[in-house]
């Protein structure tokens, strides 16, 4: 018998769901007033995307349980 785990318990899922959120953040230029320049925050987003869809690949690889559907 398989285990399994609802789609909110998976770790890929959540950190999918921040990469996107950083991605989307920078796209509709997240108000970072208290960054000391764009360049930075633009920098900062672009970052916490890439490291989680790294973790991303890395949980996926980690994963021992089935989501439900």
């Amino acid at each position: 018998m398989f285990d399994t785990k609802t789609i909110l318990a998976s770790r890929t899922v959540w950190a999918n769901l921040i990469g996107l959120a950083a991605l989307v953040l920078g796209l509709f230029g997240l108000d970072g007033s208290a960054l000391t320049t764009g360049a930075f925050e633009e920098a900062l987003v672009q970052l916490v995307a890439a490291g989680s869809f790294i973790a991303s690949t890395v949980f996926r690889i980690l994963a021992t349980k089935q989501i439900l559907s």
